[in-house]
């Protein structure tokens, strides 16, 4: 999957340094991967909940161009597809063709439909409005439109790799949140295995 990659730094990795002091480094070793798994599997839904609140498009579709988490060390990786959707993704509402032009005709002009055609609308934004697209029209299910020199090309809506992530008007909030939630996923899941632990102690 070709795309952009963004690093998030796990965040209090040093500050457990003084931990192996007075923890079994087995355990410690095992607290750790736990905090990493969790770390990992909050990576993908942070992303997508941070994206849908913002674009108009579905979770599903925003994790389809997701791959990873890849955790190493202290750092996890995200690779975004720079594929972008077409607008089919973000709330198409295909146009409709105008009634009969009443007139004369052959020069003489001719009067305005009626009832009035509507051009096609999608919504990439959720705090913007609609887009019209007076040019495009729905064939074999893919919004086209009419390029120059009369060609036909599909209309896309901004990828997840190169728009959201990588130049977006979001994209520095979103990373933000996701890394958040990454680091405090990664503190959970080492808790986890810590309390776990204490509490086969306790027992034995």
């Amino acid at each position: 999957m070709a795309g952009i990659t963004l690093d998030l730094q796990l965040s209090g990795l040093k500050s457990l340094d003084p931990m192996l002091e007075f923890t079994n480094p087995t355990l410690f070793a095992k607290a750790l991967k736990g905090g990493i798994s969790y770390a990992a599997k909050a990576g993908i839904t942070a992303s997508s909940k941070a994206v849908t609140a913002r674009y108009n498009i579905k979770a599903a579709r925003v994790k389809q161009d997701i791959k990873g988490p890849f955790i190493r060390n202290d750092t996890a990786t995200l690779i975004f597809s720079r594929r972008p959707p077409t607008l089919n993704q973000f709330g198409l509402t295909p146009g409709a063709r105008g009634g009969k032009q009443p007139g004369l005709g052959q020069g003489m002009g001719w009067g305005k439909p009626s009832p009035k055609g509507k051009p096609l609308t999608a919504r990439i934004f959720k705090d913007s409005p609609r887009t019209t697209y007076p040019r495009a029209f729905i064939q074999r299910g893919l919004p086209f439109t009419v390029g120059k020199h009369g060609k036909l090309r599909v209309l896309y809506g901004p990828s997840v790799g190169s728009d959201i992530f990588g130049s977006g008007r979001y994209a520095a909030v979103i990373r933000s949140e996701v890394t958040t939630r990454m680091n405090e996923q990664f503190i959970t899941g080492m808790q986890r295995v810590l309390d776990s632990a204490a509490r086969g102690f306790a027992k034995s």
